[in-house]
């Protein structure tokens, strides 16, 4: 009883009431977290941190590898500006990393309040957002990846809610206003200056759209147009930046060579951890090899990927076998990621699991919903097939598949009563006849 009056409480909040009481939970439970467990106290740092640093000391947007190589494009610079300012303001000691994690848990805990909204607004019910949202407040699956704010994975799940709500609303209301376009080509690239990576799905969505509005095309085209104008303004001052820079006008990241020779090699494994601990990094990384790095100093942040790309690819028509193999290695860690947590590897296959059954089972009842999560599970993953795979490689997705987790149990549960209420009316009425004829 005190539970279903608890259940009543909740669904009596507004969406703006439930909103900051999940904040709030989420927000606590991860400074719970900060303070027991101080993460603040490993300062090791990564290509996006030492880029920040460098923009924050220096006023130079790159160094991001084991000696100064000077300007860099391998992170993408919106989440580096954000760092770079707070680098910049606290330092770059203890005090900042304490800053920097209680940003990151923020973020977190604004995903968790806006579940529910964004349930809602994939008609797949206030209620199993409101379970999902509790469920990810209380328990921190992959906590550093959430709270370290190393790397922008928080903010590439949020762009992920955001780009939902923004297809499925165009594709349900078939508004092609010139408002919206502006609209939507501001997001978009806003997103693609935070998370270059979705380039991809925006492409594909674009076509899908575009069948969709095979009726209005015209309306469609001229939509269309519009939102990559806007968005093309967005990234064209970062492109312009490469371009003067680096001497290439980059709209995207630099680093697909080397990443795809790191994960590509006699020695690697489908783990980023495991090559990490391994010695590949230091073999191939500049985050590490100083060999690498001044390469990259010498050659160029450019050319040294391009001469990377060549001997990964090359790597690749040698051993054709080991490639595939690292391949499918690779989409089993993205989807099971083998976490030295039992529990946690659990969590991380039961939701990857019951997420897939619960996306095929809303393709009739929420078409257009299947079809914008479909799109993002098919593309989303594929660098992962090709590069080596963490934890945070995942996480963006986390949200998703346990929201449809959510959904499958919830409706598996629904159809067991009415099942079950079935029977017990018709063994009911097998009783009244029977008694009638007796």
């Amino acid at each position: 009883m005190p539970i279903k009056r608890l259940r009543i409480a909740i669904e009596k909040l507004s969406p703006l009431q439930l909103g900051i009481l999940l904040f709030s939970i989420a927000f606590l439970v991860r400074l719970a977290f900060i303070l027991v467990f101080q993460p603040y106290g490993d300062l090791d740092r990564y290509e996006l941190e030492r880029t920040a640093i460098s923009l924050a000391t220096t006023g130079v947007y790159g160094d991001p590898y084991a000696i100064p190589t000077g300007p860099s494009a391998h992170v993408s610079p919106g989440y580096t500006l954000i760092l770079a300012a707070l680098f910049r303001i606290f330092g770059t000691g203890t005090s900042a990393e304490v800053i920097k994690e209680v940003l990151a848990s923020a973020v977190v805990a604004l995903q968790c309040a806006l579940l529910p909204v964004i349930s809602t607004r994939l008609n797949l019910g206030r209620t199993a957002g409101m379970i999902t949202a509790l469920i990810a407040a209380l328990y921190p699956s992959s906590p550093l990846v959430q709270i370290d704010g190393d790397w922008e994975a928080p903010y590439t799940a949020l762009a992920l809610m955001l780009l939902l709500v923004l297809t499925t609303s165009l594709w349900e209301t078939g508004r092609l206003s010139t408002s919206g376009a502006i609209i939507h080509g501001a997001c978009w690239g806003l997103i693609l200056l935070f998370v270059s990576a979705l380039l991809p799905i925006l492409l594909t969505l674009t076509l899908v759209s575009l069948y969709l509005f095979r009726t209005n095309w015209k309306g469609y085209i001229r939509f269309a147009a519009v939102q990559f104008i806007v968005a093309g303004l967005l990234i064209a001052p970062w492109a312009l930046r490469n371009l003067h820079a680096l001497g290439s006008p980059i709209i995207t990241r630099s680093n697909f060579g080397l990443e795809l020779r790191v994960s590509n090699n006699d020695f690697a494994v489908p783990d980023q951890l495991a090559n990490y601990m391994n010695g590949v990094y230091e073999r191939y990384h500049p985050l590490l090899s100083v060999a690498e790095a001044s390469k990259v100093k010498t050659m160029g942040e450019v050319a040294y990927n391009k001469l990377a790309l060549r001997d990964a690819t090359d790597w690749i028509r040698r051993h054709p076998g080991k490639f595939v193999a690292l391949s499918l290695g690779r989409a089993r860690c993205f989807w099971l990621y083998p976490d030295p947590s039992q529990f946690k590897s659990l969590y991380i296959a039961v939701t990857g699991l019951l997420g897939i059954c619960g996306l095929l089972s809303i393709r009739r009842s929420q078409p257009l919903s299947f079809t914008a999560l479909g799109i993002i599970f098919l593309l989303y993953p594929v660098p992962n097939y090709l590069i080596h795979v963490g934890v945070r490689q995942r996480y963006p997705t986390d949200w998703s598949l346990l929201l449809l987790s959510v959904v499958f149990v919830m409706s598996t549960l629904e159809r067991n009563r009415t099942q079950l209420a079935e029977s017990q009316e018709n063994v009911h009425e097998a009783e009244v006849q029977a008694a009638g004829a007796s």
